[in-house]
């Protein structure tokens, strides 16, 4: 039993040095990571999220940096950065996109409250 369990880890580890590497996957591309996010980060600017979600932004921009900053010495580190910027724009554009929808939500509740009583006909 013994002898199989270390023919199956001998098998895993055998597995995974001929998978290209180390302990942790590739993150991939840096500069194409990098181009995502940049173009994450102006669609959620498109989206208010200047105003509306300016952390969740600053975030983004700061791992864009970042990921620049890495870019050519570390790739994967670079696309890690790159992915994390990506995702803080996506986040920072659905709080942009939910805050817009609170501000119709409340804009439409007033105006539904702006209504007379009874409707059109002045009812009771």
């Amino acid at each position: 039993m013994r002898n199989m369990c270390v023919f199956a880890l001998a098998l895993l580890a055998t597995g995974c040095a001929s998978a290209g590497g180390g302990i942790f996957p590739e993150a991939g591309d840096g500069a194409a990571a990098i181009a995502n996010a940049e173009r994450m980060i102006a669609e959620a600017e498109r989206g208010g999220a200047d105003s509306l979600a300016a952390e969740a932004l600053a975030s983004a921009r700061q791992h864009v940096a970042v990921a620049k900053t890495q870019q050519g010495r570390d790739d994967d580190r670079a696309a890690m950065h790159g992915r994390q910027a990506a995702a803080d724009a996506t986040y920072a554009r659905a709080l942009a996109a939910r805050a817009a929808a609170e501000r119709q939500q409340a804009a439409a509740a007033a105006a539904l409250n702006a209504l007379p009583r009874g409707g059109a006909e002045g009812g009771p």
